[in-house]
């Protein structure tokens, strides 16, 4: 004969096993995220290799790379 609380107890324990469950889910997500956010920084095409100050008018010259320049038409 079954005790009036075995269904209590059945269903907190199913509530137990798929809260743990869901918990190791999202761990491992969280780690497998971290995990590609590092491959992502260390690829090298993240390394700032560019970063040096120009000397002159250059073909690859973009606009961040002279803002530190003096203008002459101001000065």
């Amino acid at each position: 004969m079954t005790t009036p609380y075995e269904s209590y107890f059945r269903m907190q324990l199913a509530m137990w096993e798929g809260w743990t469950k869901l918990m190791a889910e999202s761990f491992l997500a969280c780690d497998r995220l971290v995990e590609h956010q590092t491959k992502m920084f260390e690829h090298p095409r993240f390394i700032r290799w560019h970063d040096t100050i120009p000397r002159g008018a250059d073909w690859f010259d973009h606009y961040g790379h002279r803002a530190h320049d003096v203008d002459v038409e101001r000065v």
